[in-house]
């Protein structure tokens, strides 16, 4: 079952701090991220960003960091974000967010997309918020 009061207060998040939203970075403008670092409007430096995993993330207690992947056979290096708590092995933060929301793979990839509208994350985030037991997307569409 999900977890409505974690969809709750992301969603809380995005309409209260609407420009700390970005759906299309899992963690963008720094490359740590700890938990107890507030995501503060009255900061004019703040440029720190999260898409809905990143918010679940750092809400549930995890630090997040940007880190450069092995470079491949081409030397090209690609960054991912990570995830962890303390004495925790960092995971890819969207496999973080599907676990502490309690999505399926699909409600998690389709909620997770940065090509998902905000407006269809906010309505997602609000059915789960609702006690949803999965995110009708049909529903969200008409």
């Amino acid at each position: 079952m999900p977890n409505p009061e974690l969809a709750a207060r992301i969603r809380s998040a995005i309409l209260t701090h609407p420009r700390h939203y970005d759906p299309t970075a899992w963690l963008h403008g720094t490359t740590l991220l700890h938990p107890d670092t507030p995501l503060d409007d009255t900061d004019p430096l703040c440029r720190t960003t999260l898409c809905v995993a990143g918010y679940t993330a750092h809400f549930t207690g995890h630090t997040l960091e940007v880190v450069d992947d092995p470079a491949d056979s081409h030397g090209s290096r690609a960054t991912q974000t990570l995830a962890h708590k303390p004495g925790s092995q960092p995971l890819p933060v969207w496999i973080v967010a599907q676990q502490e929301l309690h999505l399926t793979r699909n409600d998690a990839g389709r909620l997770f997309a940065s090509c998902t509208r905000a407006s269809t994350v906010l309505a997602a985030l609000a059915q789960l918020a609702d006690g949803a037991p999965h995110i009708d997307w049909d529903a969200i569409q008409q």
